[in-house]
């Protein structure tokens, strides 16, 4: 044990969870002070804002408010700021910064506050409030153009500067940033509610210091740090090792950007590799490595311990490899609007995928009830629309309701509606009150449900994405820019389960037939006598759709989720009225299932017909509905082989392809003696399977 180790055992274990609720409680009056005193919306109601708490070299301590995205980030960010004014930091120095290529945080639109803590003259901890300002300038209302071609026409972007310095205000600095942006009355308000959360904070982090002596301090928030670290790598220890790989896919009109990660599972350690991500782009979505790491570590967290609240310990037995001039690691002038969305989604949906395909590939471990699909995050579709007010001054909105996309199924639920996470500690984003919504701006909500379809087929079915329309009301017409991550390329499902849906938006003309919208535009017109429509896209579903109950999607057909014939032709459930005829049903599905091997093209690889002595093995688990029986990959329900050691399983399956899109396809894997689905992929046409699970145990056979 090192000296260091060795001093961060001080506190008895009664004593550091009593400093650990402390910090908890210290983060969470930050962040309620901000969403009390912040004017826009986007922070009240939304949410879209955070507080956290680091040591003096920027290791997360704690962070409170919804958005566990922001909380990774700032550790960037107070690093960027040591770097930059160490030499000189004093008591009363507070700094601004958000520029994501260098020093910021997710994107130039979410402003960062640093106060660093001094106990005396001693630097012990930083508190960094983060917040979504509603404009930071450039070439549209909101800052987040698609049309944007480079950094320098998005926003203005500072690196670490002083708002104050030793306590006394910089108004040079503020006037800069005030002149800047459309709306300075708001976004100066919103500011105040962040500096006003750092300042509730670090009267909270002195007071704790104070009291404990800054010594013992210092050492619990060390131990804390130690203890995270050691549990992360325990719960690590418990996965099989081996090599997990899954692509995602990032869309921008027509083009498609790979975002391939390998995951490594190795002792107490994780490796997730962008390797083979394209090189960076004239497109808005390029993204940086703190802000992956910042998402990945969070959502990966969020499945292996999610019983504790994230930490500097627990991004320790994790490594992020993001290469250099890509779209995951880009630089300037590279447009970065949206850093922490399109690339950045995609990638940590990826990347948390990998982890699920590892813990199907485990022996039972704690997190295995966490099983799930896809994160729906990526299914999301924003907007910003702005205004002229009557004094002829700009206003506008961010339409949070564009983020409510249905989340994909779990092993043992259905998804949930208008939400994007099956697992998370907190609740992410809220949607802002229609009520609230059309008395702060000049729209009028024509409906808001969620959306029908059999989107998200499977045992357990995804949840659906918000439907809503909206149109102008006290004002001839607003325009905006749409952010749309999924136009064509749906998120797949899990264990055979089917693709969710994509985004949709209609121009409805009061003269004119509706008009389809691309999903990334901007400068969109929505005119008096217009209607905007727009229906969110979804997760997947997990398993096969013929083993859903007939009882429940009887159920589903009643709330209207989707119809009889739809019921019939997805879920193979006839139904008699109101209720499954059983009989037909059972009649029906045997009639898909043999369809499906008649349909199929036949397997790359056929498994080996002798198994002698394979019966005999211990069954270990590889992917659901798949088990490895020594040198044999086996479908569970048939028993049929679907490969030998090291080989991929689903070389082995009879396989469904039908095309979504002129360039994606669906492609589905059967198990070979039943027909039943053991994988549903959406690829495009000509790139073979994605996914791949490979632990140690298998791959050295």
């Amino acid at each position: 044990m090192t000296t260091s180790e060795q001093r961060h055992l001080s506190l008895d274990p009664v004593a550091l969870g009593i400093l650990r609720s402390r910090l908890q409680a210290t983060a969470e009056e930050g962040a309620i002070t901000i969403e009390r005193t912040a004017i826009s919306p986007v922070i009240s109601e939304s949410r879209d804002y955070s507080s956290t708490l680091l040591e003096a070299n920027g290791d997360l301590i704690v962070a409170g408010g919804a958005l566990t995205h922001h909380f990774g980030v700032c550790s960037h960010a107070v690093r960027a700021t040591l770097e930059a004014h160490g030499e000189t930091l004093r008591p009363g120095d507070l700094f601004f910064a958000n520029d994501p290529h260098h020093g910021g945080g997710l994107h130039a639109q979410d402003v960062l506050i640093q106060l660093p803590v001094f106990h005396g003259e001693q630097l012990i901890a930083w508190v960094v409030n983060s917040g979504h300002m509603l404009d930071m300038g450039g070439m549209v209302f909101g800052s987040w153009s698609p049309e944007a071609v480079d950094c320098y026409q998005e926003a203005l972007r500072l690196p670490p500067v002083h708002l104050s310095r030793a306590g006394v205000e910089q108004s040079e600095i503020w006037a800069v940033i005030l002149n800047n942006v459309r709306v300075p009355d708001v976004v100066e308000m919103d500011m105040r509610s962040l500096i006003a959360g750092v300042s509730v904070a670090r009267d909270k982090l002195l007071e704790i210091a104070t009291g404990m002596g800054v010594e013992s301090f210092l050492d619990g928030v060390g131990e804390l740090k130690a203890l995270a670290d050691r549990e992360m790598r325990r719960r690590i220890s418990a996965l099989a090792d081996g090599v997990y790989r899954y692509t995602g896919w990032t869309e921008w009109h027509g083009e498609l950007y790979p975002v391939p990660c390998k995951l490594t599972v190795a002792d107490d350690e994780l490796e997730f590799d962008f390797a083979g991500a394209p090189p960076q782009t004239d497109h808005f979505f390029n993204s940086k490595p703190h802000i992956i790491e910042a998402i990945l570590v969070g959502d990966s967290t969020d499945v292996l311990a999610f019983d504790l609240p994230l930490t500097q310990g627990m991004f320790g037995p994790i490594t992020v490899r993001c290469p250099p001039g890509t779209i995951v690691n880009s630089e300037p002038p590279a447009p970065i609007a949206s850093a922490h969305i399109d690339v950045a989604i995609n990638a940590t949906t990826a990347a948390q995928q990998c982890l699920m395909l590892a813990l199907t590939a485990s022996d039972p471990v704690e997190a295995s009830h966490l099983l799930c699909g896809p994160l729906a995050v990526s299914a999301m579709a924003l907007q910003i629309w702005s205004y002229l007010t009557p004094n002829g001054t700009p206003n506008g909105w961010m339409m949070m309701d564009g983020s409510l996309a249905g989340n994909s199924a779990a092993h043992d639920r259905d998804g949930t509606d208008l939400w994007t996470f099956m697992v998370a500690r907190k609740p992410i984003l809220e949607a802002i009150d229609v009520e609230m919504l059309e008395w702060w701006h000049p729209l009028l909500v024509d409906f808001k449900r969620m959306r029908a379809g059999a989107y998200g087929a499977g045992r357990n079915r995804g949840g659906a994405g918000c439907h809503m329309q909206f149109r102008p009301h006290g004002t001839k017409s607003f325009s905006g820019s749409l952010l749309a991550i999924r136009e064509e390329f749906p998120l797949a499902g899990v264990a055979g389960g089917g693709p969710g849906a994509t985004s949709e938006f209609l121009l409805h003309r009061e003269d004119r037939p509706a008009e389809d919208l691309a999903g990334k535009s901007s400068g969109v017109v929505v005119g008096e006598g217009d209607a905007l429509e727009f229906r969110l896209g979804s997760g997947g579903g997990y398993g096969d759709p013929l083993d859903r109950e007939p009882a429940r999607v009887a159920l589903d057909v009643r709330h209207g989720r989707f119809t009889a014939a739809e019921a019939e032709q997805t879920y193979g459930v006839v139904l008699s009225g109101r209720e499954p005829d059983l009989a037909a049903t059972v009649t029906r599905r045997d009639r898909l299932r043999r369809g499906r091997l008649s349909a199929a093209a036949p397997p790359l690889r056929p498994g080996r017909a002798e198994t002698t002595g394979a019966a005999d093995l211990a069954a270990r688990p590889l992917y659901p509905g798949v088990e490895r029986r020594g040198q044999y990959a086996i479908a569970v329900e048939s028993g049929a082989v679907l490969a030998t050691a090291p080989g991929r399983w689903t070389d082995g399956c009879p396989t469904i392809t039908r095309p979504l899109t002129a360039t994606l396809v669906e492609r589905s894997y059967l198990d070979p003696g039943t027909g039943r689905v053991l994988l549903t992929e959406v690829v495009p046409d000509g790139v073979g399977c994605t996914i791949e699970v490979s632990p140690l145990s298998w791959s050295r056979t």
